[in-house]
């Protein structure tokens, strides 16, 4: 293949094209590598999504441009960036944006050039950096890329340099970063940089792109039993939440903004300039961040997702088998049966399971997926309100870590959104039953908002690690259950802990109990579960459903 002297705005778009395949090949090798700052593991996902707003930011048309090609690259990722990774890999994309200038095309020197300044840019967007991450393996590609370049006109060559760069660099984390060698594993953003890199390189090089991803380039003898998340223990006071939101148009200058948000918090990224700012930060307590940044503009895009509970999900069962790379989908939105859209007022429910969906759908509510470890950000959820066909939209988030998120809505979205704050995905359920075709959003507000406290929900689940909670002794592995989110029994059977829950909420005083059964519990284990509650509890009306719920055996419900 013939040398390849210059990179136009087509060449750089093929280039991130085959970085995103590339990238979603390996994204559960990177998540599963995920334990700095917080092992929550999404930096694979977080880097993917970002890419992917990049991408849909160039359009469909070909533009040998390269000025303009980054430019909107850039400013894709910026808007789209997702958690700490995603923000750091948008200021290298802008801080290459910058390096181009306003050159159609860039030799090797220029693109060496370009390497800096991501550097540069990136080191800038992060309030402490820290070495053996993302930015090291950035500035080593930078420091190697300059170096070639006065060697070499070929692009591939200085690629080729660029790659072996990050992969050293990777390689390196361990004994920069003390958590990594803890876990045993390697930066995952570094690692993520590396495979976008990668993807450059097949481009230039004109390589197809393996679906096999490849190991963490860890050697195996110095791994302890337990690698990655698993290795590290949940701190006392758990995580906290990653909070992220755009600020439009603030009324403070970007470095004004950014010292009054940036104590707010730790793991802080807050990018951008005085028209629009990308704000990235770790807390105990986003709903006060929240509170504040209101006061300086705007907030667009909010996400606000529980660490503590992210990683909890990973403890939960053994890392999973990865996927041969399909780039996850945004949060599917579905709308079933009309029977309740067609009235007045549209609704939109959060849930995850496919037996949830179905009943969702047919009571007439648009879904949105997500639940206890995937939550749906502000835009799933204003997408969601936009497709559902009905100028008034009752939001059901069914989950306490939702709540915050849905009620940005109202603000973003041109009909009038109402939240009924629904904690639990049974209390959601009780609440559409009684929504009202031929009645307005404020009534229908009120009467379903009334009938969540009619509903109490018990959710039984595996503890993942030994803790004291409310006065129990819980042990790795024992079943828990969970009444109205709060842990009351512990034990080693889960029908043992189901019982003295139920038992505790005395059942005589209620009419009905449902039991949503989990995607790994076989129909007849449901039945007989159901007719040891009709013994237990002769007077309680005993029903099943199939929630075909993760990680909850079974969740039940007492109206």
């Amino acid at each position: 293949m013939a040398s390849i002297t210059r990179c136009d705005g087509v060449l750089f778009r093929r280039s991130m094209e085959c970085s995103l395949s590339w990238l979603a090949t390996n994204r559960d090798k990177i998540n599963q590598l995920n334990v700095f700052p917080v092992p929550d593991g999404d930096t694979g996902t977080n880097m993917l999504l970002t890419l992917e707003s990049a991408i849909e930011e160039m359009g469909d048309e070909d533009n040998s441009d390269l000025s303009q090609v980054a430019g909107k690259v850039a400013h894709g990722a910026l808007m789209g960036a997702r958690g700490n990774s995603g923000v750091i890999l948008s200021q290298v994309l802008r801080g290459f944006s910058q390096g181009v200038g306003d050159n159609a095309s860039v030799d090797c020197k220029q693109l060496a050039h370009a390497f800096e300044d991501a550097t540069t840019v990136a080191y800038k967007g992060v309030t402490k950096p820290t070495e053996g991450t993302i930015l090291t393996v950035a500035r080593r590609v930078s420091e190697a890329a300059v170096v070639k370049a006065r060697e070499t006109d070929d692009i591939g060559d200085l690629m080729q340099a660029a790659v072996s760069a990050a992969q050293r660099a990777v390689d390196d984390t361990p004994s920069q970063l003390a958590v990594l060698r803890e876990a045993g594993v390697v930066d995952a953003g570094g690692y993520g940089l590396m495979v976008i890199l990668e993807g450059f390189l097949k481009t230039v090089k004109g390589q197809k792109i393996d679906t096999s991803p490849r190991a963490a380039e860890v050697p195996a003898e110095t791994q302890p039993v337990k690698v990655g998340a698993h290795a590290l223990e949940t701190p006392e006071e758990g995580w906290g939440f990653c909070t992220e939101f755009l600020i439009e148009a603030p009324t403070k200058s970007f470095e004004e903004l950014r010292g009054a948000l940036e104590p707010m918090g730790n793991s802080a990224v807050i990018v951008g300039d005085d028209s629009l700012v990308r704000v990235h930060i770790h807390t105990l307590d986003p709903g006060t961040l929240i509170a504040h940044a209101t006061t300086y503009g705007t907030l667009r895009k909010l996400k606000v997702e529980d660490m503590t509970r992210q990683h909890h999900e990973i403890l939960s069962h053994d890392p999973p088998v990865p996927d041969n790379g399909a780039p996850q989908e945004a949060p599917e939105v579905t709308n079933g049966h009309n029977d309740v859209s067609t009235g007045q007022v549209g609704v939109v429910a959060v849930a995850v399971g496919e037996g949830f969906r179905r009943i969702f759908e047919e009571l007439g509510a648009g879904v949105v997926e997500g639940g206890q470890t995937m939550n749906p950000s502000t835009e799933d959820l204003l997408a969601a309100v936009n497709a559902s066909g009905q100028d008034e939209v009752i939001i059901l988030p069914n989950n306490k870590n939702v709540i915050m998120t849905a009620q940005q809505v109202s603000g973003l979205s041109d009909k009038s959104v109402t939240v009924v704050p629904s904690r639990t995905v049974p209390q959601g359920i009780s609440a559409l039953l009684n929504l009202d075709p031929s009645a307005d959003l404020k009534s229908n507000s009120k009467a379903m908002s009334s009938a969540l406290d009619g509903v109490q929900t018990i959710e039984v689940t595996k503890a993942v690690r030994s803790t004291s909670v409310n006065g129990l002794k819980i042990k790795h592995g024992d079943m828990i259950a969970l009444v109205n989110g709060k842990i009351t029994r512990a034990g080693k059977d889960a029908l043992e802990v189901m019982d003295g829950a139920l038992t505790a909420l005395k059942p005589d005083g209620f009419e009905l109990c449902t039991i949503y059964v989990g995607v790994d519990v076989k129909d007849d284990e449901a039945e007989g579960v159901a007719g040891h509650l009709r013994e237990l509890f002769p007077k309680l009306e005993v029903q099943v459903q199939r929630g075909e719920q993760e990680h909850y055996p079974f969740i039940v419900s007492l109206e």
